[in-house]
């Protein structure tokens, strides 16, 4: 992608985030991007393809943010994965997903994530396709593994989620968490609390899964 693409997407995102579909022009995101109307119609078809492509593009950044820690992942789990190297791995993709989900980098990718968890489209499919549904996919598994297969498929997809929730509600409802903590802003000293509360919250979730699966 060239820089003037990227530059192009990342204004389409905080319009779409901001206004929806309907809502956002085509010529605001142009002209905030500095590029001409017409390189919209050439390279995406006009606003439809160029909101699929903001979706991808979301999908395409939050996986390159989170390839250092699934490199570690990899890492953990060459020798093979039983249920220490599931927890140490998930230890790792949590910790990395806080710092991805407080950094203000990502508050455009969330205004358009949750217009698109509102009113699902085409746009969604796209998301759910790329790094959200796999990290979901990988997240249950590795609760399967810990639970020693106690979990169901569908108990360790729902769990899989509320981990998950516990991360993104320090974006998605950023108001509401600064307002609760008395905190003005989310930087590395909030962050680094926020890891050390959810590194407890696994822990005790995966000390539970592991005493039912030795029952």
């Amino acid at each position: 992608m060239k820089p003037t693409d990227s530059r192009l997407l990342d204004v389409a995102i905080d319009h779409f985030g901001r206004k929806g579909l309907e809502g956002a022009s085509t010529r605001a995101i142009a002209a905030d991007a500095g590029t001409p109307m017409s390189s919209i119609t050439y390279h995406f078809g006009g606003k439809s393809g160029l909101y699929l492509a903001a979706a991808e593009h979301i999908s395409a950044t939050l996986g390159e943010r989170l390839r250092p820690a699934l490199e570690r992942v990899a890492e953990i789990c060459a020798g093979g994965i039983n249920a220490g190297t599931a927890r140490a791995s998930l230890h790792t993709i949590f910790g990395r997903m806080v710092e991805i989900m407080v950094g203000d980098e990502t508050a455009a990718f969330a205004r358009f994530i949750v217009r698109e968890q509102a009113e699902p489209t085409e746009a969604f499919d796209r998301l759910y396709a790329g790094i959200m549904g796999q990290m979901l996919q990988r997240v249950a598994a590795m609760l399967r593994l810990i639970s020693a297969d106690t979990l169901g498929e569908t108990d360790s997809r729902v769990r899989a989620m509320t981990l998950v929730g516990q991360i993104l509600v320090f974006r998605v409802a950023r108001a509401t968490a600064l307002a609760a903590t008395g905190w003005n802003d989310m930087g590395e000293s909030e962050a680094a609390i926020i890891k050390h509360a959810v590194a407890d919250n696994l822990d005790a979730i995966f000390d539970r899964l592991e005493a039912r699966s030795s029952k």
